[in-house]
């Protein structure tokens, strides 16, 4: 047995259909089997041997699936790090799992200095600048036999600790959920799969890469989630299944028409809860339901499912395939009746083999073959699961996970942090923000310097969007703190509570009121400019010129930018979810905000509060100035 094996199979049957195509150019399953054969071969050489670790940090390109399966060929373990995560974070990666080399990108940031470093195309066909076709393949098709228990990947993912954790898949485990996704799912050869998560995570590197791959369907490749740019592929790629995560059915809703996305004929969405208001609203406008998935990286991902029988709304379905289920009372291990909450437990041949290396964290998590799943949930009398709420304190943000006490962790060394805790607070879009409660170390709050700390050490996803300042933290008798007390925080109803970030100060349309009208555009600008940077954490301030889509940011953060702008106007303006793709630029951007505002240069300046800031220059003043000038005009008004 072995994962790859799917994939080899459809390459004889249908050697030149395309597997993948990726911006305009197309790998048919030869090409991809040629490829990945003398990727093996190249490993092999260097002396990878079955069993050995080889890290992949690499995002949605072609070199993924080249290099992934030519680990899986010789027997490997293919190590999938987050492209998203800092240089220390990554290399905590690579080390834990003791890779025996990476293979990634020119730009990669990660720090390979105790293995072999393989710099490769983004095409995947050369190898420090030579073809990989000078490499002699293995033989055609050739893979190497694995037992179905040996450990094929792993994929990293937070604990308890505060430390990732290597959720370690069997060939077994991938190649079980291959067959639910192909078989529930209805996937069929002449499937055109959307592929716009990343191949980093569970759901689309098995979901979607190998389950496709494995029953002949071509892959359409995306590199990151871009709004106009998925409309386009859809369009021109007849796509017809489409998987996703929540937020981007949320942007698809609002800014798709039925005939934009005609070719579909089946939805599906998971890595985060699907709210029953987004698939009614789909439902209505499309005429056709998505489809919910549950499970975690530790079940391969694919649990549950709801469901190619009888679809319920609200419902995570029932197990899949070969997959039992049931909900236990935490303090007693007993099997709940219907209708009452408790913890859900999982069993099947999808159920990790455990976490690489952490075998007391490991004989937490799978006890007598069940895993146990930190979720709260109950099933109903048709047997139909549904989430209650979390035992454990993830956080979803748009279907990325995010784990507090990994981020306490960091922040407990952040200047001027005394003691903290992050909880996960509702937000709109996302469904889920970051936000951290800290005690004052000296009694000066810094919440910027916070964010900027959490920035050098954390994914951009990770760092917190509230700080908020409190004397000191719920506990219970125990000392352990009380985070439900915290996820009840209302900035009105808790005076006690005192939330100091850049919220607390005038809001953007405030600032932009008692602003000279010749100096609000380049106001508004900088704001624009200084978000996109914080957001990027880049050390270069973007042009006003650069299109939104060349500022670095990928979708996570394209909507974490609209929901920044939204939170910065309140009600003054009910802003669209095609925001950034309307207005391609920055000053574009500026333009449209300011004449929606009603603040653009054909308006008289409203008469500035009371508190304003002392009066701006006149236009008198300014016209005389140098551009050098003007801009430190502008500098000392901000301030």
């Amino acid at each position: 047995m072995n994962i790859c094996q799917g994939f080899i199979e459809c390459s004889r049957i249908f050697p030149d259909k395309t597997a993948i195509y990726f911006e305009g150019a197309e790998l048919s399953y030869q090409d991809l089997e040629s490829l990945s054969s003398c990727a093996a071969s190249v490993l092999r050489e260097m002396g990878i041997s079955p069993g050995d670790r080889v890290a992949l940090v690499l995002g949605n390109i072609p070199a993924f699936p080249i290099w992934y399966y030519g680990i899986l060929r010789i027997g490997a373990i293919a190590v999938s790090v987050n492209t998203r995560l800092t240089a220390e974070e990554a290399g905590f990666i690579i080390s834990d799992c003791d890779a025996k080399a990476v293979i990634h990108l020119n730009q990669s940031k990660a720090s390979f200095d105790n293995c072999e470093s393989l710099k490769v195309s983004e095409d995947g066909a050369s190898l420090h600048g030579e073809p990989l076709t000078n490499q002699e393949p293995l033989g055609r098709g050739e893979y190497l036999e694995m037992e179905p228990d040996a450990p094929g990947i792993i994929l990293y993912t937070s604990g308890t600790t505060g430390f990732p954790k290597g959720a370690t898949l069997s060939h077994k485990n991938v190649r079980s959920t291959v067959h639910s996704f192909n078989h529930l799912c209805g996937m069929v050869p002449e499937d055109q799969l959307l592929l716009m998560v990343p191949l980093f995570h569970c759901y689309g590197q098995n979901a979607i890469l190998n389950s496709g791959l494995n029953i002949g369907s071509t892959i359409v490749l995306q590199r990151v989630f871009d709004l106009a740019e998925s409309k386009a592929l859809i369009s021109q790629q007849k796509v017809t299944k489409l998987f996703g995560v929540p937020t981007t059915f949320h942007l698809m809703l609002d800014a798709c028409e039925p005939s934009d996305i005609e070719s579909i004929n089946y939805c599906f969405s998971a890595a985060a809860t699907l709210a029953p208001q987004l698939g009614e609203g789909w439902m209505k406008k499309f005429k056709m339901p998505i489809f919910e998935g549950y499970g975690l990286t530790e079940t391969a991902p694919f649990a549950s499912y709801n469901h190619h029988l009888k679809h319920v709304p609200g419902s995570i379905g029932i197990p899949v395939d070969l997959v039992e289920m049931k909900v236990i009372d935490p303090e007693t291990g007993k099997t709940c009746p219907p209708e009452t909450p408790g913890e859900i437990v999982v069993r099947g041949p999808n159920v990790m083999l455990g976490y690489w290396n952490q075998p007391e964290e490991s004989a937490r998590a799978v006890r007598d073959g069940w895993f146990y799943s930190g979720d709260v949930g109950k099933m109903d009398e048709n047997g139909y699961f549904y989430i209650v709420d979390r035992i454990k304190d993830m956080i979803a943000i748009g279907g990325m996970k995010v784990f507090p006490s990994e981020v306490e962790r960091v922040l407990l060394d952040a200047p001027g942090v005394s003691d903290c805790a992050v909880v996960g607070l509702p937000e709109p879009v996302l469904g889920e923000e970051v936000a951290v409660f800290v005690v004052s170390s000296d009694g000066n709050p810094d919440p910027e310097a916070i964010r900027a700390y959490g920035l050098e050490n954390l994914g951009q996803y990770k760092v917190p969007s509230r700080v908020i300042y409190v004397d000191e933290l719920p506990r219970n008798p125990a000392g352990k703190v009380l985070k439900t007390e915290l996820r009840k925080y209302q900035p009105a109803q808790n005076s006690e509570v005192v939330e100091k970030n850049w919220k607390a100060r005038p809001s953007l349309v405030e600032r932009l009121t008692s602003t000279h009208i010749s100096s609000r555009e380049r106001m508004l600008q900088s704001f624009l400019q200084e978000t996109i940077q914080t957001l990027t954490a880049s050390a270069v301030l973007p042009s006003v010129d650069t299109g939104l889509l060349e500022t670095g940011m990928d979708s996570l953060m394209m909507v974490t930018f609209a929901t920044q702008i939204q939170a910065e106007l309140g009600s003054e303006l009910e802003l669209p979810a095609t925001l950034v793709f309307d207005y391609p630029r920055i000053k574009d951007l500026a333009v449209y905000l300011l004449g929606a505002l009603g603040l653009g240069s054909e308006v008289s300046p409203s008469p500035a509060p009371e508190t304003a800031p002392a009066a701006s220059a006149s236009d008198s003043d300014i016209e005389a100035m140098s551009e050098e000038e003007a801009l430190e005009a502008l500098r000392k008004e901000l301030e």
